[in-house]
């Protein structure tokens, strides 16, 4: 099932990236604002910055750093390479964008040594794949919101993401 899932998000991600593109977005524009959001893996919060660059007015670049928070012993830290391919609608002040990038991940597992109480924390680093899509609503020429949905795929700790953000247009 999880296979087929996979497949199904590919495919919609290559056929959304096909479509003729209207986006209000243009060559050499940047954006930067703070995400928060949802992680499935543990349960919890993440927080991060996002900088945006379009390449053109139908693909864009959006590295971002963000922070997992601790719940059910369980932390992360992430850096994403994301590709964006924005088409608008609603005359502009509105967009729809699937995304597929890169993801880095340092998660940090803690406990506590029964016989010592000693911290007994360890980490793994997993590199992954980001699929996904998002929203985005046009407040002003240099205010813009967006909602996130993404998928990151990686060999021990596949994770889901829900985000939303403000970032200031320049």
């Amino acid at each position: 099932m999880t296979k087929l899932l996979r497949l199904a998000l590919i495919l919609i991600t290559l056929y959304a990236a096909a479509l003729p593109a209207a986006a209000r977005t243009t060559r050499g524009e940047t954006s930067f604002g703070p995400k928060v959001g949802y992680v499935s893996r543990n349960n919890s919060a993440t927080a991060g910055l996002v900088f945006q660059y379009s390449l053109s007015s139908v693909v864009r670049i959006a590295p971002e750093l963000g922070v997992i928070f601790r719940h059910e012993n369980l932390d992360g830290l992430a850096a994403d390479i994301n590709v964006h391919f924005p088409f608008g609608f609603a005359g502009g002040k509105a967009s729809v964008y699937p995304l597929v990038g890169a993801n880095f991940t340092s998660w940090g597992r803690h406990g506590i040594d029964p016989e010592t109480h000693d911290d007994v924390t360890s980490h793994s680093n997993q590199f992954g794949i980001n699929m996904g899509a998002g929203l985005e609503l046009r407040c002003t020429h240099s205010l813009k919101l967006s909602l996130e949905g993404r998928y990151t795929l990686m060999r021990h700790y596949p994770t889901a993401f829900v985000t939303a953000g403000i970032a200031f247009v320049f």
